[in-house]
């Protein structure tokens, strides 16, 4: 009798196995679907209604974008909006104008790349990991910031250019002024207040800046 009970709980036992490990293969084939579908719908997702729209006013050579939805620059033309969250490329003898209205003129030279991380105006901020950009506010009341490799310029007024080559940086105020913020090796933040006419110069691995 004790033996037909220990074979009808091992048989007891094994079935409820067996379910728990059916259920928990069913769970996971149906998490696969549920991951792909938020992935797919966050890339229509449209820029937040206050963020500014950009339009590529004038460009030369090679330029080309990477849309929010694709992980892939394509070519454009004249007059194509930039939303947040897209990138701009110039290529070799390439240049490129993209003018946000009544606020910011952004100027790109050759072999250099911007990213349009936040377009709204109080947070406005431009990712540049490289080449050489020109920017011109239009309106000097509300400024805008560059992040180029671990340097923060923020363009108080006027209008300032942006060179990134490997692990320098050059920041030129041409005309108005300008903020730089940089945290140094001992994870320490340091600020200096750059004038018309002066220039930074930025070594990012040493993390030292000498102003001229």
């Amino acid at each position: 009798m004790e033996r037909a009970h220990y074979l009808i709980f091992l048989l007891l036992f094994l079935i409820g196995t067996v379910s728990v490990l059916a259920f928990r293969l069913w769970q996971v084939k149906g998490a696969k679907h549920v991951y792909f579908s938020p992935q797919q719908s966050s890339f229509v997702l449209k820029p937040p209604s206050d963020a500014l729209k950009g339009k590529l006013s004038l460009f030369k050579g090679d330029v080309k974008k990477e849309p929010r939805d694709i992980e892939d620059f394509k070519n454009v033309n004249v007059g194509e909006e930039i939303l947040q969250g897209e990138k701009i490329a110039t290529e070799k003898k390439s240049q490129a104008t993209i003018e946000f209205p009544n606020f910011v003129r952004v100027n790109l030279g050759s072999n250099t790349e911007i990213g349009f991380i936040n377009l709204i105006p109080a947070n406005f901020l431009i990712s540049q990991s490289l080449g050489s950009v020109t920017y011109e506010l239009l309106r000097d009341d509300n400024p805008i910031n560059v992040r180029s490799l671990l340097a923060l310029v923020t363009i108080n007024s006027g209008k300032s250019e942006v060179t990134v080559n490997n692990e320098t940086i050059t920041v030129k105020v041409l005309l108005g002024s300008a903020k730089l913020a940089l945290v140094d090796l001992e994870n320490r933040t340091s600020i200096w207040e750059i004038k018309e006419g002066q220039k930074a110069l930025i070594n990012d691995t040493q993390r030292r800046v000498e102003i001229k």
